[in-house]
């Protein structure tokens, strides 16, 4: 550049939104000299060093500060005005310029060369063009509700490809693109103010999209905050990205009657004249989906691509957006393209924003298998990748706790299950929530003998189901409520430590109690050993140490019997039994644990199984009558199922015992004090009978039975003999 430089006689500012390239042409023709003299005023190199070929800079894309300083001073025009007239204050929001080459990338964000245009606006301003036609993102005139132009109606060609001559003097609102045909060095010179193109409705869905695609671009760097992107909502380009592949998920997959509803017939028509053009198949990089690894060179396709993508985009919430977009993806999948979850993240080369992945996933939700609805959380429309959540299994019973077993476990009209071991299918379920481990790795983690197949049959069921519909969304719930609080119980080291033991509770202890507490049939002593082995490590008895593992269907319906049927006494000897076990080997945790969720969180879900806690404690016992009863009979009386009051009994043992027999437990509970009223107080047996309003043969035949020996009558000194 020239060490002395002069400004220019005439000076003109820039119209609002002009391009710098469109006002160095019209202070040309103004002054009515050759573009390179203007250039040379203004201090301009008259080749770019970058390319081999003499060509002028493209400044209209990226002009140095030295350049913007030299234009200003020759000008009189501010720096600041002058560096708003260049693409450089979009590059990385809305294009891709790249260094050093004053170039945009076609294959990022929708870069393009050359420039759309405006007729009316190009008459109405004596050829200036506006520096957002350049964009890819633009496609109608929101001025004048109307399409943008994408070529000269004379020789066909992408306006403003290259600068404009150097030794030409400019022709404002004219073709400069050399013809197909005429002698050589000869420009087109059509007047493009007289170009036709589409009109549109002022408040019609393209316009609409054009205006809201213009406010993103006024200000390209704050953050679009759609319900897609959650509440820190996401950078433009982020969101330019996800248009660009849905955009080009549209534009070769859909169909016209897809598209009917998205814009004006004029609209869809050019557009669909555009998509008709046979694909190019001699360039070095043809590509079968071309219209999305290039901006689309139409406008109208330009229009309906943006419009049907951001009709997905600015749904309400994730679920919302996935529904919006699910016939574009039957589309996809129907022309062979496979949309597995896990490869959603790889479209459009892996850029692809979290949210819209997920609402692609939700899309897809009842075409794809249930394990994967589970690894990729789709019933929660979760933005979360699977990851390794082996570390879940430490959280879970192998067995679901029984509270969620009754909630989730699917069952036939008959009253049988759907499925055996249900409740251990469904905590291999749970632990698959997010998680990347095979199904085998998470049986054998979980401690449990079902197989891979097994897991996938009842998760198939599941989804097959009415009445289950949201069994897989509870499961999403239940393990993320565990990977944010944790559980208090260490399952694993339970399992660990009393799967190989045999014995957990006194003989002796056990027999005195059932001989206070029932009068024959009493139960085999391995059920209670089941019980605390089950209770302990939430593992099914089957699966505990051989000599108390039930080993056939009958012992299996015994120990299922003993736990509904325990009487409170025992029930209270058993979980004692069961802490002083966890206490000998310093396990500082609670018996037994369940997970409990919002009930705002269960609130509109589709269960199969009823709500434990819908029947009170206090209404079950009511419903028990005294003696042998049906389980069935109970459940009639409660209006609900026998596995609900199977659970309830288990939970809250009820006194079934007839009344003779309830008034030796009652005695029972009492006869502690009553010993040591007569050791320790040397009360006599009357005056303990008196004490507590019973006989004096009560009080004699409960203290013989517990054995404590009675004294002969009158042997305590000092004790008042009976009148």
């Amino acid at each position: 550049m020239s060490a002395v430089q002069r400004t220019l006689p005439i000076r003109y500012a820039p119209v609002a939104g002009e391009a710098l390239d469109s006002w160095l042409e019209f202070l040309a023709a103004r002054l009515h000299c050759r573009f390179a003299e203007v250039l040379r005023a203004l201090g301009l190199p008259m080749r770019d060093a970058a390319f081999s070929t003499p060509m002028l800079p493209r400044w209209v894309l990226m002009a140095t500060g030295e350049e913007i300083a030299s234009i200003a001073e020759g000008s009189g025009v501010s720096g600041d005005v002058l560096a708003a007239m260049t693409l450089r204050r979009f590059d990385g929001h809305a294009v891709v310029i790249r260094p050093g080459q004053r170039r945009a990338d076609r294959r990022l964000l929708w870069g393009r060369s050359g420039s759309r245009f405006c007729p009316v606006c190009l008459a109405d301003s004596g050829g200036r063009w506006q520096l957002a036609w350049r964009l890819g993102w633009s496609s109608a005139c929101t001025r004048h509700a109307m399409l943008l132009a994408d070529r000269c109606p004379s020789c066909h060609r992408i306006p403003r490809l290259r600068a404009h001559p150097r030794r030409e003097i400019p022709r404002p609102g004219r073709c400069a693109c050399l013809p197909p045909e005429g002698p050589l060095g000869t420009r087109c010179h059509h007047p493009l103010g007289d170009t036709p193109v589409v009109a549109l409705e002022p408040a019609g869905v393209t316009m609409r999209t054009q205006r809201l695609v213009d406010d993103l671009l006024a200000a390209p760097e704050q953050r679009v905050h759609w319900p897609l992107y959650g509440p820190d909502g996401a950078p433009l380009p982020v969101m330019l990205r996800d248009a660009r592949c849905l955009g080009g998920l549209i534009l070769n997959h859909a169909t016209a009657s897809d598209l009917s509803e998205v814009a004006e017939p004029e609209v869809l028509h050019q557009a669909e004249v555009y998509r008709s053009r046979p694909l190019p198949t001699d360039a070095p990089h043809a590509r079968l989906d071309v219209h999305s690894y290039y901006a689309p060179d139409d406008a109208a396709a330009t229009a309906l691509a943006l419009t049907a993508a951001l009709q997905i985009l600015t749904a309400s919430s994730v679920p919302a957006a996935g529904e919006a977009a699910r016939w574009l993806t039957e589309r996809v999948t129907s022309s062979g393209r496979h949309l597995h979850p896990g490869g959603v993240a790889l479209l459009s080369g892996g850029t692809i924003s979290i949210g819209l992945q997920a609402a692609l996933r939700c899309s897809r939700e009842p075409k794809v298998m249930p394990v994967a609805r589970l690894r990729h959380r789709i019933a929660i429309a979760s933005t979360r990748a699977p990851s390794n959540q082996g570390a879940r299994a430490r959280m879970l019973p192998t067995a679901l706790w029984p509270e969620w077993s009754l909630r989730l476990a699917p069952w036939h009209a008959r009253g049988k299950p759907v499925a055996r071991r249900a409740d251990e299918l469904l905590a291999v379920a749970c632990l698959l929530v997010g998680n990347t481990t095979k199904i085998h790795a998470a049986t054998r983690l979980m401690g449990t003998t079902v197989s891979s197949h097994n897991v996938s049959s009842l998760l198939a069921e599941l989804t097959r189901r009415p009445d289950c519909a949201d069994v897989l969304h509870t499961l999403v719930l239940l393990a993320d409520h565990l990977d944010q609080h944790g559980s208090p119980i260490d399952y694993t080291r339970r399992r660990a430590l009393f799967t190989t033991r045999a014995d957990f509770i006194d003989p002796t202890q056990w027999h005195n109690l059932q001989r206070r507490m029932r009068s024959n049939h009493l139960p085999d002593i391995a059920h209670a050993h089941r019980w605390i082995f089950h209770t302990l490590t939430g593992t099914p008895p089957r699966l505990a140490h051989p000599a108390i593992a039930p080993a056939t269907p009958a012992q299996r319906q015994q120990y299922l019997r003993f736990r509904w049927r325990i009487l409170p006494a025992e029930a209270e000897l058993l979980a004692h039994t069961a802490r002083t076990i966890l206490d000998e080997h310093g396990i500082d945790e609670p018996v037994h644990w369940t997970p409990r969720l919002p009930a705002r969180a269960l609130r509109r879900l589709v269960l199969p199984g009823p709500d434990p806690d819908s029947i009170s404690v206090r209404r079950l016992h009511q419903a028990v009558p005294g003696g042998d009863f049906s389980i069935a009979q109970v459940a009639r009386t409660l209006n609900t199922s026998t596995a609900h009051v199977i659970h309830l009994l288990s939970q809250h043992p009820v006194d079934w015992s007839p009344p003779r027999f309830r008034r030796t437990q009652h005695t029972a509970g009492r006869v502690p004090q009553w010993r040591a009223w007569y050791e320790q107080d040397h009360l006599s047996l009357q005056g303990i009978a008196d004490r507590a309003g019973t006989s004096l043969a009560t009080v004699r035949l409960a203290l013989l039975k517990n054995d404590v020996p009675l004294r002969p009558a009158g042997s305590y000194p000092g004790r008042p003999r009976r009148k």
